[in-house]
């Protein structure tokens, strides 16, 4: 099962034990959660703002991408495509 992290505050939503005040009982794959669900701390960010627990590096106070419309194009940025001559 995986975690994901809210950008904002730092919650970790962790799919194992889910979130049952919030109506999502433990094993509640995150995926399976309501994509304008905000996080239950802060209720800054949505279901698709979350980071996956791995690939976060640090909140929006630490400058780095986190908006879910820009993650993509960091994770391009990082790793380009190798161009061939």
């Amino acid at each position: 099962m995986s975690r994901f992290v809210c950008p904002n505050c730092e919650y970790v939503y962790d799919e194992q034990t889910g979130h049952p005040r919030e109506g999502w009982p433990a094993g509640t794959a995150f995926a399976d959660i309501d994509a304008d669900w905000t996080c239950p701390d802060c209720g800054v960010r949505e279901q698709v703002d979350f980071v996956p627990f791995e690939e976060f590096a640090g909140n929006d106070q630490d400058g780095n991408i986190i908006a879910a419309e820009t993650r993509a194009q960091a994770r391009s940025a990082q790793n380009p495509k190798e161009t061939q001559s």
